[in-house]
């Protein structure tokens, strides 16, 4: 019974039209003037005529595809939503003005809010998963620069056959000093390091914490047989040291990183030296 109202729609549908463009939301859409504004919307009528046609299969397909281009377009969902709702209003103002049977008028009005309802469940249901899968990348996004950020908080850098240097800057956190012992243990693998030496010369503070912390991966660096030296102590994180009362154990401490590389030398049974 959906003819009457698709011969109604093709008689009046410039009309239509007219009272569309007419509507807040029709002056909203992108377009140069009016009369592409207008075109747009006989553009949407011809489109809502050749739905009222089509199986419930096929008519899903279409308001899907409609609402896909809405967005690719630009507009808004809330638009979208407010120009259907417009062209509803003004499609009904077109039956009640028409010379249409009572019950001709109800199966109108029926496949009418039925084509409604589905195309207002189309552009929420697009609109929902383009948020969805924006925030699914954004999400990636958000993990790749976590990585990024990791791993250049946590440079190991091999400088000799058998030696890493692991610089320290800024704030170790229980995350951060997981992340390092995990990234430690990996490159000590690989690189069949005898010893590590982790400067904190950029640490700034230096507390119960982050000396645990650091204790730590130098136990579970030494179950891989390598060793660590910690390096970068200045005279103020030595006295907190001691005010805190921590022993860290057999852990080699030096001054600063040159020391360091001449302690890790030394124990291979090689130094530095001029050239003559």
């Amino acid at each position: 019974m959906t003819e009457q109202l698709i011969t109604l729609l093709q008689q009046r549908k410039s009309q239509i039209a007219d009272a569309l463009l007419a509507t807040p939301v029709a002056q909203r859409l992108r377009a140069l003037s009016n009369a592409e504004r207008h075109a747009t919307l006989l553009a949407g009528l011809d489109a809502l005529i050749g739905m009222l046609g089509q199986s419930p299969a096929v008519l899903e397909q279409t308001v899907g595809e409609i609402a896909q281009g809405q967005m690719r377009d630009g507009v808004e969902r809330a638009d979208a939503l407010e120009l259907l709702d417009a062209q509803r209003g003004a499609i009904y103002r077109a039956l009640g003005q028409s010379p249409l049977a009572p019950g001709e008028l109800l199966e109108s009005a029926r496949a009418l809010e039925d084509l409604s309802h589905r195309s207002a469940r189309a552009i929420i249901e697009t609109y929902q998963q383009d948020v969805i899968d924006r925030l699914r990348e954004a999400s990636v996004t958000q993990e790749r620069l976590r990585e990024a950020i990791q791993e250049l908080s946590n440079p190991i850098i091999p400088v000799y056959n058998g030696v890493l240097v692991v610089p320290l800057v800024g704030r170790v956190d229980s995350a951060r000093a997981q992340a390092l012992t995990e990234a430690l243990l990996e490159a000590i693998a690989r690189e069949q390091a005898e010893m590590v030496l982790l400067d904190i010369t950029g640490v700034a503070v230096v507390d119960t914490s982050v000396a645990n912390h650091l204790m730590q991966t130098a136990r579970a660096a030494r179950m891989l047989g390598s060793q660590v030296v910690l390096v970068g102590i200045s005279a103020e994180v030595a006295q907190t040291l001691v005010q805190l009362g921590l022993d860290l154990g057999h852990l080699v401490t030096l001054s600063n990183l040159q020391s360091g590389i001449e302690y890790a030398l030394a124990q291979q049974g090689l130094a530095i030296t001029a050239q003559v």
